[in-house]
């Protein structure tokens, strides 16, 4: 990829990025003026659920935005399958924010439950294949680079596979994806 083209890849990775991180601020249910302040649990209650999804679909969309930029700068494909394969990436992650608002207002309903973890797990798998992509356009680089976004497709995978039946446990399978970025940190330090 011409050092040009991966700037402006660069550039609009990040605007899309900036753009999906805060938008599910926006919808959260905030009390209005006129309501009386009886007791601070009252009021922030209704909060809970969609403070939680922002927080996940924060914490997640940072992961993604490291790995997006790590792998721009191993990447070397000059094909436009991987620049069209990086705008599907990028769309993905654009339209998180609707699936994000969903699940903090019903967390627990089923299909918005798999919603939400079908669409992460559909992220992870399309950052895993730009992560191969990048790593077969130069045989020389090591394949544990596509070790740790692999581990996150698997997580994302399984919480979407357990949310349809068990949407309540799917919060629980997230506490693995922290152990990603660690997994893959060990893994690749001592690679150039």
């Amino acid at each position: 990829m011409s050092s040009f083209l991966a700037r402006r890849l660069e550039v609009l990775s990040d605007i899309m990025f900036g753009v999906a991180m805060p938008v599910p601020v926006y919808s959260l249910p905030l009390p209005g003026p006129e309501t009386p302040l009886t007791s601070w649990y009252v009021i922030l209650r209704p909060l809970r659920g969609p403070l939680v999804a922002l927080g996940c679909s924060f914490f997640f969309t940072g992961i993604f935005w490291f790995s997006h930029h790590r792998r721009l700068r191993f990447t070397r494909a000059r094909t436009r399958r991987f620049l069209f394969v990086t705008f599907a990436f990028l769309f993905l992650i654009v339209t998180l924010p609707a699936s994000t608002v969903l699940y903090g207002h019903d967390p627990f309903v089923p299909w918005v439950a798999t919603l939400y973890s079908a669409h992460l797990a559909v992220i992870a798998c399309t950052n895993e294949v730009l992560w191969l992509s990048a790593i077969r356009a130069q045989p020389s680089r090591p394949w544990q680079l596509a070790i740790g976004p692999g581990l996150l497709a698997f997580v994302f995978l399984a919480a979407a596979f357990a949310s349809v039946w068990f949407p309540k446990s799917i919060p629980v399978l997230w506490v693995a994806i922290i152990l990603a970025p660690i997994v893959d940190a060990r893994l690749t330090s001592q690679l150039p």
